[in-house]
């Protein structure tokens, strides 16, 4: 599921995809709305992780 963001720098503050942000934005260093969402996206994506190799652990013992 994409990720958005309220972009403070573009008129009437449109929704972006992060990973648009990320790939265009030359601003991206001062978006404090970027780097919030890239703080949430790393924990998730390591409690994600974790849960995998849990799974694996289970299904071999």
């Amino acid at each position: 599921m994409p990720a958005y963001i309220v972009c403070r720098k573009k008129r009437n503050n449109p929704r972006m995809d992060v990973r648009i942000c990320e790939l265009k934005c030359s601003m991206k260093e001062e978006c404090m709305e970027f780097k919030a969402n890239g703080k949430s996206g790393i924990s998730e994506q390591s409690a994600s992780s974790n849960t995998n190799a849990e799974s694996v652990e289970l299904e071999a013992a």
